[in-house]
């Protein structure tokens, strides 16, 4: 699996695995190289040096450090190879230790320093140089640093970039590099081990929920059971747990821990600690995991709302239309994107009334962020695994909503020159709320130069890029031409934000668990002639979106509707006050059961579609 970022790739490939046996290794990835899913990456140049820090505290305090496990995945490509280690980095190649290897192989090499070095209480860093011969175009010479992408880890993944850059630490944006030092003579304890923290850490009260908690080991023997404690509000327990952790640095594995949730609704702290390790004392005993968690009054599935930076002067936007129909494929309505072209003024589907890229905390394009927490790329996201984005939508789902959010929409009159949105609100957990309103539609398109969209992929074979699903913007795909039309979707076309990125609409504001508030929007269509033009002709594909937000800016829950072709009203039955009284049960339109409806909410008794007037 390839991955393109401008002037830096990655790849997948398989490697055999040669072990050290005489030495410890230590590495920030410890996985297997014949099973794992690897990327690499180069720059286009005959030599790189990459590099890892070796922390100077903890077990690796005063260690001997012997050498390095450098991996290498093209041996016929490789003409020099060298492992060295350096107090600081710098950029000059005057190392404290440095070996050449004459002799390698795919796969881990061992290289032995002459002399051990001691890991002082400052740390110190393990690297390689790697010259290839580029000539060959194989994918090995062409970008022979491998690396990690499952966890995004600083200092992890160093490489010199040139005297214009220097050494970067790359590690927070690709993965962990796979090299390993080689340790000697370092006593590792039998029993150590900690917990990592809870992730989508939600509850809702009086229910029990299952987390899964990664474990941490550094031990010399493998660990197979833990004795730990669990604090939730106070209230604490010692509970046991199998697990299977292999012996050795940054090792890890995984339990399921379970809660009973709090009674009270609020945000509460869980405090987990391993006691002992396979029976015996641990020796990280005193090392705790606290994690915050939300206790709601009840559990509301999340849409996640994408919003992405794009236009179609972006000749690298390419990839983030590919990713945005990836995201509507695989998830559907509980995808909400919103695409809003102000990369360049002359797109004709350039917004004059939404929030700046720049305040979305976007500073390129093609760039998203996901319910306003996290700005990523709308293809490769985070890059975690490779899912890409599709992995990090998917964690964001996982966490409930906020609120509970509907929506209705409506064309004003029969000109269908603006959409009536309604919506209902009903928190959670206390907050304070605002909502924003827009309106997108699918599949715009026009035949004036302007609607063609800027390609850089066309300069690269498939083969360079490497996922399938970007291969036809790529020299001879479908789109490989440097512009070429296309029909774009989730396109921002009407918002409550004016031209100076204020939101227009009236605040939620304050609620208590289980209140409830109403809003009302009208959104009017765009004037101008192209996009209005665009959008008459997908008249039928126009959706209402709302989004709330939290205090702190965030996304709490977002809705998407398709604008219907004429008033939702009609064929609804208008039900007197009184009939709210029937025994009959009442559900929402999402199937859910209600106490009372309100006046003006659509609702459902008796199989029959009703309003209360």
């Amino acid at each position: 699996m390839k991955k393109l970022f401008t002037l830096l790739a990655a790849s997948m490939l398989a490697m055999t695995s040669v072990s050290a046996e005489d030495y410890t290794p230590w590495g920030y990835y410890m996985g297997n190289l014949e099973e794992d899913n690897l990327g690499f990456i180069g720059a286009g140049v005959a030599t790189l040096r990459v590099a890892i820090f070796v922390p100077g505290d903890g077990i690796l305090a005063g260690g001997t450090l012997a050498g390095a496990n450098v991996p290498v995945g093209d041996a016929s490509a490789v003409t020099a190879l060298s492992a060295w280690v350096t107090p600081k980095l710098s950029s000059n190649e005057n190392y404290a230790q440095q070996v050449e290897l004459t002799n390698y192989a795919d796969g881990f090499n061992q290289a032995i320093f002459a002399e051990p070095y001691t890991v002082t209480e400052s740390g110190c860093y393990v690297g390689y140089t790697i010259t290839v011969n580029t000539d060959l175009g194989t994918p090995g010479s062409n970008y022979p640093v491998y690396f990690d992408d499952s966890a995004l880890t600083p200092n992890s993944f160093w490489v010199w970039i040139g005297s214009q850059y220097g050494w970067q630490d790359i590690g927070t944006q690709y993965g962990r590099s796979c090299l390993q030092a080689l340790f000697k003579d370092l006593n590792l304890p039998e029993a150590n081990a900690y917990f990592g923290t809870i992730r989508n850490a939600v509850t809702a009260v009086n229910s029990e929920t299952e987390w899964p908690v990664t474990i941490y080991s550094e031990a010399s023997e493998a660990v197979e059971n833990i004795e730990y404690t669990i604090d939730v509000n106070g209230v604490k327990e010692t509970r046991t747990a199998d697990v299977s952790i292999e012996s050795g640095f940054n090792r890890s594995g995984e339990i399921k821990v379970k809660i009973a949730s709090p009674a009270e609704i609020g945000v509460y702290n869980v405090t987990l600690a391993i006691t002992k390790v396979n029976g015996k004392d641990n020796a990280n005993a005193d090392q705790t995991s606290v994690t915050s968690f939300k206790n709601l009054s009840r559990i509301v599935q999340r849409n996640t709302l994408v919003e992405e930076f794009t236009g179609t002067g972006c000749p690298w936007c390419p990839r983030g239309m590919q990713g945005m129909a990836n995201l509507r494929a695989e998830f559907g309505d509980r995808f909400i994107g919103l695409a809003f072209h102000s990369y360049n003024s002359s797109d004709p589907m350039y917004p004059n009334y939404y929030i700046s890229a720049s305040r979305l905390g976007i500073s390129g394009a093609p760039g998203c962020t996901m319910d306003r927490k996290e700005v990523m790329d709308p293809y490769y996201g985070t890059q975690q695994n490779s899912r890409y984005v599709l992995q990090d939508f998917e964690d964001y789902c996982s966490v409930p909503a906020d609120v509970d959010l509907t929506i209705q929409s409506a064309w004003t009159d029969e000109s269908k020159e603006s959409v009536k949105v309604d919506i209902n609100v009903e928190a959670l957990a206390p907050g304070d709320y605002d909502v924003v309103y827009a309106l997108v539609a699918d599949s715009l398109t026009g035949t004036s130069s302007a609607w063609r969209q800027a390609n850089n992929y066309a300069g690269y074979a498939a083969s360079n890029v490497g996922d399938a699903d970007l291969a036809k913007f790529c020299r001879g795909g479908e789109y490989g031409s440097s512009y070429f039309y296309w029909n774009f979707d989730d396109v921002v076309i009407s918002s409550s934000y004016n031209s100076r990125g204020v939101n227009r609409a009236t605040r939620i504001g304050s609620l208590s668990t289980g209140e409830s508030a109403t809003g009302t929007y009208t959104l009017a269509l765009p004037t101008k002639a192209a996009l209005r033009e665009a959008v008459d002709a997908s008249i039928d594909k126009v959706y209402a979106v709302a989004f709330i937000l939290n205090s702190d800016g965030t996304v709490a829950q977002a809705v998407k509707t398709l604008v219907p072709a004429s008033d939702p009203s009609q064929g609804i039955e208008q039900v007197a006050v009184d009939e709210s009284r029937s025994l009959a049960p009442s559900y929402d339109l999402q199937g859910r059961p209600l106490q009372a409806p309100r006046r003006g909410q659509l609702f459902i008794r008796d199989g029959r579609k009703m309003m209360l007037r």
